[in-house]
């Protein structure tokens, strides 16, 4: 008879081993990857969320013909902090001019809509729940996450020189004045960006606003937060991202 070979108890115990070996490394390599391509995709959508906010609020201060930072509240009787400007809920006010161009007419018509905008930085944690996406961590009001949001009304000019239905009558002019009120209200919110820090990585406190004087000039200061599989994250990565813009039209 022939005699039949196989193989051993050891050798079958040895392969398994270096199989073992081998698929722990290849999950470590997977996982490693995996974590690596979340973090490459959330530096990404950081950096782009920083970029949109900058461009956005910096083209609306470029055409500004005036801005504020303080002296006066939003919305005192609905939001957060009684609607206060200060180091808790820094604001930005501008008053802008739009121009739409319909060349459907003949002879082409303008409209003119002027904007008091005010972009205010608030805590997330006091953010209404059924307006936002739930994360236990950004609710944190330990964890200095913030948001801006953009309180907004306008006055469409009219013929006669007066806002189109606005009610009681108001003058283009008046409203373009009310611009220096110690109070805005009746203004309608929305949400500008998501996940921003209010302090850097050392725990210094954030000033997203400046006003230059001399120049004209807002510093506009950011800083995005986050927390992936439970490691936190800033972008920039050393320090916030600042853009100086000039008000130019600013007198």
């Amino acid at each position: 008879m022939k005699s039949q070979s196989g193989l051993t108890l050891v050798e079958i115990l040895v392969a398994m081993a270096i199989l073992g070996i081998i698929l722990i490394l290849v999950t470590n390599w997977e996982t490693q990857t995996l974590q690596l391509t979340t973090k490459t995709n959330t530096l990404a959508t950081q950096i782009a969320e920083l970029n949109d906010l900058s461009g956005y609020i910096g083209d609306r201060v470029r055409s500004a013909s005036q801005v504020r930072l303080t002296g006066f509240t939003v919305n005192a009787a609905s939001a957060v902090n009684a609607g206060k400007c200060d180091t808790t809920t820094p604001c930005l006010a501008v008053l802008a001019l739009e121009e739409e161009v319909n060349t459907a007419t003949t002879p082409s018509t303008v409209t003119r809509t002027w904007f008091r905008l005010v972009y205010r930085v608030e805590p997330r944690s006091t953010w209404s729940s059924v307006s936002k996406v739930p994360d236990t961590w950004a609710d944190n009001a330990a964890n200095n996450v913030v948001v801006v949001r953009e309180y907004r009304d306008n006055c469409i000019e009219a013929s006669g020189g007066v806002c189109s239905a606005s009610s009681p009558p108001l003058t283009v002019d008046a409203y373009k004045a009310s611009f220096s009120d110690a109070a805005f209200s009746s203004m309608s919110p929305a949400l500008v960006t998501d996940y921003l820090s209010s302090v850097d990585q050392s725990g210094a406190a954030i000033t997203p606003f400046a006003l230059d004087t001399v120049t004209n000039t807002i510093i506009l200061t950011f800083q995005s937060k986050r927390n992936v599989k439970s490691v936190t994250t800033f972008t920039p990565a050393d320090n916030p991202m600042t853009l100086a813009v000039q008000a130019r039209n600013v007198n």
